[in-house]
């Protein structure tokens, strides 16, 4: 991959005897605001800890990641404002990823490998590009480097990141009516909201996922969004279960947060894909997708793990995160 992400990467590119190679990407942008989860998104959708995440301000320039089906560690370079190599690595962690994000030189990071399974692989050459959140009060170059990113990389999706937790602040409201302004000058880009954090949300106290999905929905309806797709998720969920089914290192913290997870699941907890805003032909179409992965994940396990990946297959589900997957492959989000 080449700095600035797809803008050039779907530029043609020398070949052995000068001829130019076609390289086309799909590219999906990632937006929110700071601490919206949007690290912890992508890191579920590729399927390892691979962008670091936390109650801060941890992106502070665009990474854009690929994923390749014959790669095998990631690998990664950090560029300068300018598009100058400043370093590589051939085994990109997220210690490095952190360092480079803290390095006030780099302006981009390229990162490329194969996702976990399940991932929207068919997507050809998909490319996820993280965006600094504009409302980081310690540095004004967040909101114009996303700004940028919006109006500069061919993407086909956004994938707009909520807080189920915060809707409607201030920060959130003024940056939806940046990008709805910016979108409304690129027709056919679409976009697909993820309210993150639902697991989080308190039923005791008559917090519902179906109840924070019809305020999102009154909510950027009223900004000038026509009949927003809604996708309620549970990141982190989705990622610890994805490192589990690939025997990745959980910490103490992920455990425990695995067993409550598959207890809850288990316990038959609403499943946040029943609230989904979507149109109804679609979700006829991905129940199908998600039936199927089911069905080919149970018939794999019953020769493997006695049906544990299975059980975590089915927490991913339970996430939100396939569908967000089964909607990052579809041509058209319109019934």
């Amino acid at each position: 991959m080449t700095p600035r992400g797809s803008r050039r990467a779907t530029r043609s590119k020398a070949g052995s005897k000068g001829k130019p190679v076609s390289r086309e990407t799909y590219d999906v942008l990632v937006v929110a605001t700071m601490s919206a989860g949007k690290s912890s998104f992508i890191n579920a959708l590729v399927g390892r800890e691979l962008l670091p995440s936390a109650n801060e301000a941890t992106t502070a320039c665009l990474t854009s990641i690929e994923h390749r089906r014959s790669a095998g560690a990631f690998r990664g370079a950090c560029y300068t404002h300018d598009g100058v190599v400043l370093a590589t690595q051939e085994r990109a962690s997220v210690e490095q990823v952190r360092a480079w994000n803290a390095d006030a030189q780099v302006g981009q990071i390229c990162l490329y490998g194969k996702f976990s399974k399940g991932s929207p692989a068919s997507a050809p050459r998909l490319v996820l590009h993280d965006t600094p959140g504009p409302n980081n009060s310690q540095d004004e170059r967040h909101a114009e480097m996303m700004l940028d990113a919006v109006r500069t990389i061919p993407f086909k999706i956004v994938c707009y990141v909520l807080n189920a937790g915060q809707l409607g602040t201030w920060d959130d409201r003024r940056l939806l009516e940046q990008l709805h302004g910016l979108l409304a000058r690129q027709p056919g880009r679409r976009i697909v909201f993820i309210l993150n954090k639902v697991d989080l949300l308190d039923p005791e106290r008559g917090e519902d996922i179906a109840g924070h999905v019809g305020k999102a929905r009154a909510y950027l309806e009223g900004l000038g969004f026509t009949a927003p797709i809604i996708v309620p998720t549970m990141a982190s969920t989705a990622l610890v279960a994805r490192k589990a089914m690939d025997a990745q290192a959980l910490t103490r913290v992920e455990r425990a947060r695995l067993r409550q997870s598959l207890d809850d699941l288990a316990a038959g907890t609403p499943c946040p894909l029943d609230a989904a805003a979507l149109p109804d032909a679609l979700r006829v179409r991905m129940l199908k997708d998600l039936k199927r992965i089911n069905n080919s994940t149970r018939a794999a396990s019953a020769e493997t793990q006695a049906g544990a990946v299975a059980e975590l297959e089915q927490l991913v589900i339970h996430s939100g995160i396939r569908t967000v997957e089964f909607l990052l492959n579809q041509r058209s989000l319109v019934a």
